[in-house]
């Protein structure tokens, strides 16, 4: 029986590029999606050979789904254009190594894979990091999960199913979707139902079907719950059940590959720079072989003895793979199959038995996630010391630049660990990285485990408000309208109101309903300001409340984001899962969603320091521009006075609107705007814009002289630095293309701004987080959002916390220019503001 691999193109391109640190081949091209695509691809074909191959992708992001539901994927961030350039290199490879590649207008790639699996003949292998394939398990079909990255596999098929997800039939992931939703498709599911509650509903009443005509004999809130969101699960239902029986163009017996590899995908693998690659597999010989190392299981306690004693110094380690090596270069495993009967060590054991050298401050333990590691360990009573984090090392030496991925195995991290160090001190990037990056990692660490208090009673009332908003503002569109119809389909809506309503949108063939359209017509009919705040409520709604009550659900009332140290090129910190940061400011419906964040302590508040200014004032200070660095020495607004100057009025008389566009014209500097870009966010011409341009540096020249200088030196050096000697490579700046040329000179004026800005945030939250130790305050430092940070403030610990801020935060930096915070104190998050 032939065995036919099934990929979800997307799915691991995704997976391969937030895995590994960024990469770029030799010809400045993004490539690190690639390299770890290409890498577990080669893994499979030469472990497990597959007769077959298809690959799929998803072509375009409307779907029949989005007829269905017009949020659907709709709380998506767009793909970074970091990724967004490889899709094409990897399909390209692929196509050259003879696999098939399909990607068909408006069919998603989750769809192509089941009418694949439904109707191609064999075994079937579906490799995703995306649980709803569950559904596609059947005798001939497993699902191979990616876990964390892309190389460790979770091989899920009927036998093991309910063990790995509580479910007793592959169809029931379409009905815990159902229920439960799923906030990475923004598939709603039913309000205040959780992945627990969702599979303790399913093991009593097998589908949503048969719990709804059931739902007289479920009593209290979840009956209420469930009444409320019928419509939504069944909705949810649709959106979650992959098509098996697509009309697809591409002919799915053609899967069969070029094998071994010919040289033109040597010489592409040479292109890309995949030196391991190359050294790993024999494209000509009698097949792909991939040189597998040895490893010594830690089955006994002599084994552990052993590794112990060959200690010399240092040791590596590998926690998600369970694995670890000593300088003599031998590669230890933890036993991953289990044996009831057996005295295998576990991996918690094995990790308690060396507790001693994992808290010895002169063993370096090398590591590829030292917070990872942190939870882990911790949660053992292991204090962890001594570690040197090779990703946080090269995420500082190699930010922007062409970088080749961190070794899979933990015995080649030794090399790497040389080679790190090495361009760490040739950088002079020591300082940073082992007084700023490498203390601030366990900083983040407790952040993320300490979490933060939400009001879930304040949640929900929140969440009834805008349901009965919505249910209300659903009934006055419907009356506008004349009839009922779904107004989350775009096609719908379209049909209501560009055929039935008549109304006429500039330069909108296509009918869109998109919110720049509807704004151009929200004067034209008042259904129109209604759909508008429909939206804006139901994205509150699936973009914040609905997740943040399934979390309330599964985990109860503190949540726990993660804060991503190594991603951004700045050295901004970015948080995800949830994503803490982007907590609406600016809108006063939005803004009610604050009030859910409180404190933890009994009678405690919370206070928030923020940074005023503070790449304005940076680029006062860096600029040397003496009109800038005059005014923040004088006290006034940098706004009002800029607008004086570019409208040649008094400052007294600067109107609002001046005041704005003269705020656009200031930050928009920083960013090194364009004329259009500037006249398109203050709605003036371009001629105007301009002239405000010209203005600004006319009266600032500095500020240009400094801008100028910063690309030159970038054009020059391949890189720029910050105020503190973070590097950011900018490979762009010497493309012969002009609007990839354009984007590295805007980097080069922006970045040792933003960098230097950030360098501080960093600096102040390691200083305010071991001042909080050193005065054994129990206020804690819970959140940091840009240039402002939370403390969760014990009562009577307030004064002293504010203290503190000021001391931490503004007055251990000495500019040119004053650098205050705004220091302010509340019960729940929005009373910070």
């Amino acid at each position: 029986m032939k065995k036919i691999l099934l990929i979800d193109g997307n799915s691991l391109a995704n997976r391969a590029f937030y895995a590994l640190p960024f990469l770029t081949d030799p010809q400045g091209r993004a490539s690190g999606a690639v390299f770890g695509f290409t890498n577990i691809l080669c893994k499979i074909i030469s472990e497990d050979k597959p007769d077959g191959i298809i690959v799929a992708f998803d072509h375009a992001r409307k779907t029949f789904r989005n007829n269905l539901y017009v949020d659907y994927k709709g709380t998506r961030k767009e793909t970074p254009p970091e990724l967004r350039s490889q899709f094409p290199l990897i399909k390209d490879l692929l196509r050259e190594m003879g696999i098939l590649v399909i990607e068909e207008d408006g069919i998603e790639a989750d769809d192509i894979i089941g009418t694949a699996a439904k109707s191609i003949e064999g075994e079937k292998i579906i490799l995703s990091g995306d649980r709803d394939l569950l559904q596609l398990i059947s005798p001939d079909t497993e699902v191979w999960l990616t876990i964390k990255g892309v190389t460790l596999l979770n091989k899920v098929n009927l036998s093991n199913l309910k063990l790995n997800f509580e479910i007793s039939r592959p169809d029931q992931i379409i009905e815990l979707k159902a229920l439960m939703g799923d906030s990475s498709d923004n598939i709603p599911g039913v309000a205040g139902i959780g992945e627990k509650t969702a599979l303790k509903l399913l093991n009593e009443y097998d589908n949503v079907e048969n719990l709804y005509e059931n739902l007289p004999s479920i009593t209290g809130k979840l009956q209420e719950k469930l009444a409320a969101g019928k419509d939504m699960a069944f909705l949810s239902k649709k959106l979650a059940t992959i098509k098996t029986d697509c009309d697809l163009k591409a002919d799915l017996n053609d899967n069969g590959y070029d094998f071994p590899f010919s040289q033109k995908v040597q010489e592409c693998f040479k292109k890309f720079g995949f030196g391991s690659l190359l050294k790993r597999i024999d494209l000509f010989g009698n097949g792909l072989i991939i040189q597998e190392k040895s490893r010594k299981i830690i089955d006994r306690k002599d084994i552990i003895d052993e590794f112990l004693a060959s200690i010399k110094g240092e040791f590596a380690l590998n926690l998600e793979k369970m694995e670890f090596s000593t300088t003599a270069g031998e590669i230890y495993q933890i036993s991953q199959t289990f044996d009831m009967f057996s005295s295998k060590p576990s991996l918690d054991e094995f990790l308690l038995a060396i507790k001693n050298v994992l808290e010895d401050e002169n063993t370096t333990v090398l590591t590829a996630n030292a917070k990872s590691d942190l939870h882990k360990l911790t949660s053992l009573g292991i204090d962890y010391k001594g570690y040197f984090d090779l990703k946080l090392a090269s995420y500082l030496v190699h930010a922007g630049e062409n970088t080749a991925p961190l070794p899979a195995d933990c015995d080649e991290y030794f090399s790497s660990e040389i080679l790190l160090k090495d361009k760490l001190k040739k950088s002079d990037l020591e300082n940073l990285y082992y007084n700023l990056e490498l203390p601030l990692c366990k900083v983040l660490f407790e952040m993320e485990k300490d979490g933060f208090k939400i009001d879930v009673n304040e949640l929900k009332q929140i969440d009834a408000d805008i349901t009965e908003k919505l249910t209300q503002l659903t009934q006055e569109i419907y009356d506008e309208a004349g009839e009922q119809f779904n107004i989350n389909s775009p096609k719908q809506v379209a049909h209501i109101l560009f055929e039935k309503l008549g109304l006429v949108a500039f330069n909108n063939k296509k009918q869109s309903t998109g919110i720049d359209v509807l704004n151009e017509l929200k004067y034209s009919h008042p259904i129109v300001e209604k759909l508008i705040s429909y939206r804006k409520y139901q994205k509150m709604k699936s973009t914040y409340i609905d997740v943040y009550l399934r979390i309330a659900s599964d985990s109860g009332d503190v949540i726990h984001t993660s804060f991503n140290q190594a991603l951004t090129n700045t050295g901004r910190i970015s948080s995800s899962d949830p994503n803490l940061q982007n907590i609406p400011t600016n809108d006063e419906e939005g803004k009610v969603l604050r009030k859910i964040f409180i404190s933890k302590f009994e009678g405690g508040s919370l206070i928030s320091a923020d940074y005023n200014q503070i790449e304005l004032r940076l680029l006062a200070d860096m600029s040397g521009e003496e009109k800038l660095i005059d005014i923040y020495n004088r006290g006034e607004d940098i706004h009002t006075s800029t607008a004086a100057h570019i409208f040649g009025v008094a400052p007294e008389d600067v109107t609002q609107k001046q005041r704005r566009e003269a705020k656009a014209v200031n930050f928009g500097i920083i960013y090194g705007i364009s004329d259009y870009g500037l006249s398109q966010n203050i709605k003036v011409s371009r001629k105007s814009a301009k002239e405000y341009i010209d203005s600004y540096f006319a009266r600032y020249p500095h500020v240009k002289i400094f801008s100028d200088a910063n690309i030159e030196f970038a054009r020059e050096n391949g890189y720029i630095k910050t105020k503190f000697g973070r590097i950011r490579h900018i490979p762009e700046i010497k493309s012969s293309n002009y609007q990839v040329r354009t984007f590295g000179e805007r980097v080069a004026m922006n970045m040792p701004l933003q960098g230097t800005a950030s360098d501080i945030i960093k600096m102040s939250m390691l200083k305010v987080s071991n001042a909080l130790k050193e005065q054994h305050l129990q206020s804690q430092l819970i959140l940091q959002i840009h240039d402002e940070l939370v403390i969760d403030v014990k009562k009577g610990e307030e004064e002293k916390v504010i203290k503190l801020l000021k001391a931490n935060m503004q007055d251990w930096i000495k500019l040119r220019v004053p650098l205050p915070i705004s220091i302010n104190e509340g019960k729940n998050l929005m009373e910070c503001k």
